[in-house]
């Protein structure tokens, strides 16, 4: 039977990218202990020299080979300072620093051809489903693939509306894309089924509070995630801290209009950016490009017509 792992040409990762990329227009991170970090060179001379900035305010552009943002800079960065005075923000005043978003209890996502059907779990073999924090059963389409992605407790940060109107000012941010938001959790779960049809079920379950040694104040519970799942691929990470980046946002500037009998409407704000595409054409379900035949209409290599 076919799956992600003997499909060598299968491209599973930019092939759940698309599939989330579809229903929320964020990117998923497909390895979100990662944090999208930036290595910006104070000194051109001393290679040696870097410091990591946080994600949030990092540009580039996505490597089309594995769907990854490539990083090149940081509006954070001491070098990118005279471009924010350029576009009127005073790199010392902090409002073009990200905002803290209030967390939310969860965060759940699913491709189309993926439902989410009444739960099918059996509480005398997973007794604390009962009390999950998260869990739910879906299915999928015969003959596609289906993507799920969740968070518990996730933070949002993100860049505010009118710095990024000041933003689209700079001519460098117009040839990049930036990364405008990003869900940080202590908690995710990710899974990329293959083409059978299945049904499967993922909880994200707790045990007692465990009190923390003498000295502390922190009560900590216990987390684990749970699943069923029989094929395809999954990914899943449980702590106590936000460390996770399951999810972000990446915009670059919008392009004004050529055609003067359609003028651009007046945009400002968050509005003068848009989501960029993906830089691939769709895949098959299984994962593969679809093949491109170029047809050799050379005819010189054709026999001439008798007359």
């Amino acid at each position: 039977m076919w799956s992600w792992d003997t499909k060598p040409n299968s491209h599973a990762q930019r092939k759940f990218i698309e599939l989330i990329f579809d229903r929320t227009g964020k990117y998923p991170n497909w390895d979100p202990p990662s944090e999208i970090l930036v290595r910006v060179i104070s000194d051109p001379h001393r290679l040696s020299l870097h410091v990591d900035v946080e994600q949030v305010g990092s540009y580039g552009r996505i490597d089309k080979a594995t769907g990854n943002l490539i990083p090149q800079g940081s509006i954070y960065s001491d070098d990118f300072k005279n471009h924010l005075v350029g576009a009127g923000i005073n790199p010392e005043s902090g409002e073009h620093l990200p905002e803290d978003c209030p967390e939310e209890s969860e965060f759940t996502t699913w491709s189309k051809h993926v439902k989410q059907i009444e739960l099918n779990v059996d509480s005398q073999a997973v007794p604390e489903i009962a009390t999950a924090a998260i869990k739910g059963t879906w299915k999928v389409k015969k003959g596609t693939a289906g993507a799920v992605l969740l968070m518990s407790h996730p933070r949002m940060k993100r860049i505010s509306s009118d710095a990024l109107g000041k933003l689209a000012k700079i001519r460098l941010l117009q040839s990049m894309h930036l990364v405008t938001k990003v869900f940080h959790c202590p908690a995710f779960s990710m899974h990329l089924s293959d083409t059978s049809g299945e049904s499967f079920s993922m909880a994200l379950l707790g045990s007692a509070p465990i009190v923390a040694p003498v000295g502390t104040v922190d009560v900590m519970a216990t987390m684990r995630w749970w699943s069923d799942t029989q094929t395809g691929l999954e990914r899943n990470g449980c702590k106590t801290e936000h460390c996770y980046t399951p999810l972000y946002e990446l915009l670059h500037v919008r392009h004004p209009r050529n055609r003067r009998s359609s003028p651009s409407p007046v945009r400002t704000g968050e509005m003068l950016w848009i989501a960029p595409p993906l830089p691939w054409a769709p895949l098959l379900e299984d994962g593969t490009e679809i093949p491109i035949y170029i047809h050799d209409t050379d005819s010189s290599d054709s026999e001439p017509e008798q007359g």
